[in-house]
């Protein structure tokens, strides 16, 4: 997100000194700040391309004429909206609630909110508590899980929930979600567990133990050796396409092709 910066922000990366830049602010022409902090007043943010590109042309005219706006902090808006600031609180945390506009560097850089943004939501958007945004700690927290777990879902599994929103640097999750992807995943664990129990062949179109052994026409022993892949006949043996909990599933297809590739199966054909 394009978010306003403060004048400190925008001269280190116009490469000026703050002293010069608080001069030019004072010059015709210069870009007006895009948005006022209404709890301090003074916390004034400016677009940082609208004043890179007053610095390229001197002190031609501004490229924009929009007003300021004022945006104001959580607990501002909450009293503004007959509300608590923690439930206020809490229902920033929902997927659809607005994202803030920046941080005021003059207010402890709290983040500030688009007031008319917030009072739309309020007045129109129910506030469903099971689906709030949680950082990876506190979903960890609501699963019961530890959070070395969730840094582990997150980076090995392609289909865990991705990140909805960012506070700064710190990114959001939807609660609903990662219970989804949980429950889902519990779920599976619990088939290829009974699965395994059971020697059944496959679950959801893939091959367990079993189903490749009857592929193959091996013994569940053979294709464990095969896994290790110690030998020049197995070496080439397929990957599982995906584990759960400590089961393996394999793919129809590259289990096919390998057999197929064997010398033995050449040599029938």
């Amino acid at each position: 997100m394009n978010q306003p910066q403060p004048l400190a922000t925008i001269a280190e990366r116009v490469g000026i000194t703050m002293r010069t830049l608080r001069k030019h602010t004072e010059r015709d022409g210069f870009p007006p700040p895009a948005v006022r902090c209404g709890k301090c007043g003074s916390g004034l943010l400016y677009d940082l391309a609208a004043v890179q590109r007053w610095e390229e042309t001197g002190d031609g005219p501004a490229t924009a004429d929009a007003p300021t706006r004022t945006v104001q902090p959580l607990s501002v808006l909450a009293a503004e909206l007959d509300l608590t600031a923690g439930t206020l609180w809490k229902h920033s945390k929902h997927a659809d609630f607005p994202s803030p506009v920046a941080r005021c560097g003059m207010c402890a850089n709290s983040y500030v909110y688009d007031a008319e943004a917030v009072r739309r939501y309020e007045e129109g958007t129910p506030v469903d508590p099971s689906d709030r945004l949680v950082s990876l700690q506190e979903a960890a927290d609501e699963l019961e899980l530890s959070y070395g777990s969730m840094r582990t879902y997150l980076g090995r599994h392609a289909d865990f929930p991705k990140p909805v929103k960012y506070t700064g640097p710190r990114p959001l999750f939807s609660l609903q979600q990662i219970r989804a992807w949980q429950d889902k995943r519990q779920r599976m664990r619990s088939t290829v567990a009974e699965a395994a129990a059971g020697d059944a062949l496959e679950v959801e179109g893939l091959l367990t133990r079993a189903g490749v052994a009857a592929e193959l026409g091996v013994k569940l022993d053979t294709v464990t050796r095969y896994q290790r892949r110690d030998t020049d006949f197995s070496k080439d043996f397929p990957e599982s396409v995906r584990k759960i909990g400590r089961s393996r599933l394999w793919d129809r297809q590259q289990v096919r092709a390998w057999r197929d590739s064997r010398p033995s199966a050449q040599r029938q054909a």
